[in-house]
């Protein structure tokens, strides 16, 4: 039995990043797989960038790290002067999804959608518009789907598929029956993760486990790397780690 740890959205918070690979690493897990959006929004993208190119064995490409190269708003092109040439080019040059089998099981990993980083498909959507996350031209339909993209940890099966959002490292959000007069948001406030376990690259059914991990970490850490770095969109950013709300409206992604 192998376990892969599966992170995603990390959006550039470098201080949920490090004490998830820490809690990983005290798991003794080696294989970590990433679902994209390492930047926009955090404080250390270019940190970010290197330390998953270093420790991550499959990474997808996400839809901010295609804002971050194509983006036009002043939040984006502060985080594509920060990033480099370099680290663009290796943004740009991620695949769009991964495929492998695990205790017999395909299991197919990409950031939204197997070919469009931006089609969301919400926790609350129907189960005809997630099956659209299974579709694929080539008639080879996963049994699993893992993605990330909407920040919202959640697992559900449905005509005999398997659909599994990762959750947010960096950028847990909480939006449905949000209550702004709550103060100690420390129970939703920390960063998300699943593990697999299971017989990696076999066709043959066996045994395998979802688990969904949630870390505490320093939030006034992560601000105050923020600050010190003039991160774009600061008040934005804290508002989203403190409350879990999404900065273009305060509800929803």
């Amino acid at each position: 039995m192998e376990k892969i740890a599966i992170i995603s959205d990390i959006h550039g918070n470098i201080t949920a990043l490090k004490t998830v690979l820490e809690d990983i690493s005290k798991r003794g897990i080696t294989r970590i797989f990433c679902a994209g959006d390492l930047v926009l929004r955090g404080s250390s993208p270019c940190e970010v960038v290197d330390i998953v190119k270093q420790k991550c064995e499959i990474i997808v490409k996400g839809n901010a790290d295609e804002g971050a190269i194509n983006g036009n708003t002043l939040h984006k092109i502060w985080h594509r002067e920060k990033l480099g040439k370099e680290r663009l080019e290796f943004l740009e040059n991620l695949p769009m999804y991964y495929d492998f089998y695990m205790s017999g099981s395909l299991i197919r990993m990409f950031h939204a959608s197997k070919n469009d980083t931006n089609f969301r498909v919400l926790d609350f959507a129907s189960v005809e518009e997630k099956m659209k996350l299974f579709e694929d031209e080539n008639g080879i339909s996963p049994d699993i789907v893992l993605y990330g993209d909407i920040h919202i940890q959640y697992m559900q099966k449905f005509y005999n598929k398997t659909l599994v959002n990762v959750g947010s490292v960096g950028n847990v959000v909480e939006n449905l029956n949000h209550d702004e007069t709550i103060k100690d948001m420390s129970e939703t406030l920390q960063a998300y993760y699943t593990i697999l376990e299971g017989e990696y690259s076999s066709r043959q059914r066996s045994s395998l486990s979802i688990q969904f991990i949630r870390v505490p970490y320093d939030i006034n850490q992560e601000i105050e790397i923020a600050k010190k770095n003039n991160c774009a969109s600061l008040e934005n950013y804290i508002l989203e780690l403190t409350t879990g709300m999404y900065r273009k409206n305060k509800k929803g992604h």
